[in-house]
């Protein structure tokens, strides 16, 4: 394996699944690059997404590429806490992990350190178990043997946990929770946002719609409260992005929703840049669309918990709505007015999360993580 860091440092980066290019995904590709001589693991997922990411022959996936499998990867989460556990990685110096649900479980042939990236811990078994309880476990019947599935998950997860030698927070708020659940503390090092890509139109214009994007999962986005408001305002909502709640969300939109499906990111770029504002109701550990929307100099409508509060500045950069409701989304956009923010300081916000400045962090922990071992 060549030389991973400018100091010659041997590393292996796990992540949890490359079946979609998401946030989580775009950070590990600039994990990726940072130790350019690192073998990539993933739990499983599509090769298209790993080429994606840059990732070339250096991705490998615990099990094989299969569409049935990839498509219903959530159906085996019970046995990939024992699945990532007995599988070990080759020998390295550091091992890195991209995590949010099973990666931080992964050792490798000689234990080396591990440096935790982490998105959030197990989100189903922690911090949104009875969210996914109402969504998934409705029956009479399936709502004990899914409490009890959480309950054993957390265990494994805490066991997992206790495997990491350095956990990274992408922000406060999964700093907090990695000490409430783990009882660990964490470094904290917002993502990175491509202030170079992700760039104001020059004009400063912007149209009568407003843009919601990410991946369509519900509960967890909440696309669905930003479908239910529009019902009832007079603008255009834009749905960008793909996933398994589109029929359920497309079934309930009135005419003024337009769904435009999974875009890349150059695609993604003009319609920030003329959006009137960009919605975000869902509770996101960081949450980079509000910074990739304010980069583009435009504003957000945030929900006012998570990563949010530590990324966009009401009456500066955009607003905040206090309650995950349609109504208070509905509300907040009636109250809306475009015109008073100012598209240069909007983008000069964003500037403070820009990929220089997460790259120089996160290879020192890396270098010093690796040195005291």
């Amino acid at each position: 394996m060549d030389d991973a860091t400018p100091n010659g440092i041997r590393a292996v980066i796990a992540h949890d699944f490359t079946e979609v290019y998401g946030g989580a995904e775009r950070i590990a590709s600039t994990i990726a690059e940072l130790l350019p001589g690192a073998p990539f693991w993933s739990i499983l997922g599509h090769r298209s997404v790993t080429d994606r990411m840059g990732l070339g022959d250096r991705a490998h996936t615990l099990l094989p590429e299969r569409e049935a499998l990839v498509r219903n990867f959530r159906l085996l989460t019970p046995l990939y806490p024992t699945l990532v556990r007995r599988r070990r990685l080759p020998a390295a110096d550091v091992l890195v992990t991209s995590t949010y649900a099973f990666a931080h479980g992964f050792r490798t042939e000689n234990d080396a350190p591990q440096v935790a990236y982490c998105y959030s811990p197990l989100r189903f078994a922690w911090s949104m178990t009875g969210a996914y309880e109402e969504h998934w476990a409705r029956g009479r019947l399936a709502r004990p043997a899914f409490r009890a599935l959480a309950a054993w998950m957390r265990a494994a997860d805490r066991r997992a946990a206790a495997g990491v030698t350095t956990y990274v927070a992408e922000s406060h708020y999964v700093a907090e929770q990695i000490r409430r659940f783990y009882g660990r503390d964490a470094e904290v090092v917002h993502p990175p946002v491509d202030t170079e890509l992700f760039v104001p139109d020059g004009q400063g214009a912007y149209e009568d719609y407003f843009l919601i994007c990410g991946r369509l999962i519900e509960p967890y986005k909440r696309f669905g409260i930003a479908i239910d408001a529009f019902r009832e305002l007079p603008h255009r909502l834009l749905v960008a992005g793909d996933g398994p709640a589109y029929p359920e969300l497309a079934a309930k939109a009135g005419p003024n929703v337009e769904f435009v499906g999974r875009l890349g990111d150059e695609e993604l770029v003009p319609l920030m840049q003329r959006a009137a504002a960009t919605l975000f109701p869902s509770t996101d550990d960081f949450g980079l669309i509000p910074v990739e929307s304010m980069a583009c100099g435009r504003p957000v409508i945030a929900f006012a918990e998570g990563g949010a509060l530590e990324t966009v500045k009401a009456g500066t950069t955009g607003e905040f709505f206090s309650s995950p409701t349609a109504e208070a989304l509905r509300e907040a956009v009636e109250r809306f007015d475009p015109d008073a923010y100012d598209p240069a300081a909007i983008r000069a916000h964003a500037e403070g999360w820009s990929l220089p400045r997460f790259r120089e962090a996160l290879l020192g922990i890396i270098e010093r993580t690796a040195a005291r071992h």
